[in-house]
């Protein structure tokens, strides 16, 4: 869609807004945008309040990058280009950690030589169902829970082997689990994924389109064989992506529509 095509649409009327003289220089939004998959719309505009931002100065940004080329239209969202704005892991917070009592319940040792060796967390769900809350708000708490712990490095749906599947989101449990090597793989693979997480939402933004329902791409483990030792990295990505919210009408018995970054409108 061409510019001139852009602010013809209500979204352009938001976007040819003049930005607040005390946010004129674009560093301030760098932060935002970074931790927002570099990608701007209107449903944003609480969160960017929130910052401390004004929706009307990050929309003229907009604008500025897409007539710069360094942006570019993708439906009700601009996505700024990789030469000025990384993406970096989405900033999510919950008030539960995987030493909770509410959650060892759920924690499952696994022995099995046909798989490996750990403390996994398989239901998490119903962990979070068992505190009084319904399916939906459950599945919202547990995503929330479950990428802070792998922002944290205290867990991961790892494995080093793409053909073995884990059991479940791997946990570092301080007691009860000898997992030795492996926790200090899985604390590595956050690290990974900090350095790999631009490469794996713009390898999705250029492989999907929005609206066929699919997110992430599996050429991105291929990718990054050489560069982690976690072979389903990408499982831990997408799930940073769902608590982000660029899964739009997200429930617990829906996945949603993954919206830009994570795809690109059709031309």
């Amino acid at each position: 869609m061409r510019f001139s095509s852009w602010v013809s649409m209500g979204f352009g009327v938001v976007l040819i807004g003049a930005a607040s003289p005390a946010l004129s220089d674009s560093s301030v939004y760098t932060g935002f945008l970074e931790t927002h998959g570099c990608t701007y719309g209107p449903k944003l505009d609480a969160e960017i309040r929130a910052a401390g931002l004004t929706p009307e100065g990050l929309a003229s940004h907009a604008r500025t990058a897409v007539q710069a080329g360094t942006a570019e239209l993708n439906g009700d969202w601009v996505v700024f280009d990789a030469s000025v704005c990384t993406i970096k892991l989405p900033e999510i917070i919950s008030p539960y950690k995987i030493t909770d009592d509410v959650l060892s319940p759920y924690i499952t040792r696994v022995s099995d030589p046909a798989y490996e060796a750990g403390c996994y967390l398989t239901e998490w769900q119903q962990a979070f169902e068992a505190t009084g809350l319904d399916a939906d708000a459950a599945f919202a708490e547990g995503m929330d829970f479950l990428a802070a712990e792998i922002t944290a490095g205290r867990m991961s749906f790892y494995s080093d082997d793409l053909l073995k599947t884990p059991v479940g989101f791997q946990t570092i449990v301080p007691e009860g689990c000898e997992q030795g090597a492996r926790a200090e793989a899985i604390k590595a693979s956050s690290g990974d994924l900090a350095q790999l997480f631009d490469t794996y939402v713009r390898m999705s933004y250029a492989a999907n389109t929005c609206g066929d329902g699919q997110s992430g791409d599996m050429a991105f483990a291929e990718t990054v064989e050489d560069r982690t030792d976690n072979a389903w990295m990408f499982i831990d990505a997408m799930m940073l992506t769902r608590a982000a919210g660029w899964h739009e009408g997200m429930t617990a018995q829906d996945k949603g529509m993954p919206r830009p970054p994570l795809c690109h409108t059709a031309p």
